[in-house]
């Protein structure tokens, strides 16, 4: 699973990168304007693996399943 974890973060930061930064002949170019977006959506990607691996952390602890700033769904017992 981490492996399929780990190409999936790869690939969204490269793409990340090839949005806010230019090609040239050179390699890629960035702005300073682009760099403190491109550095908002890393810091969000990572702010965002975090929640979901506290989250795994609780599910496989057996406890609540509540992400900050959401509310839990209304699960009702099987009968």
């Amino acid at each position: 699973m981490a492996g399929a974890f780990e190409g999936a973060t790869k690939v969204a930061i490269e793409e990340m990168i090839q949005a806010h930064a230019q090609a040239s002949k050179f390699g890629y170019i960035l702005s300073a304007e682009s760099l403190q977006d491109l550095v908002g959506e890393i810091y969000g990607l990572i702010v965002t693996s975090r929640s979901l691996k506290a989250a795994g952390d609780r599910l496989m602890s057996g406890g609540p399943l509540a992400v900050a700033g959401t509310k839990s769904p209304n699960l009702r017992p099987r009968r």
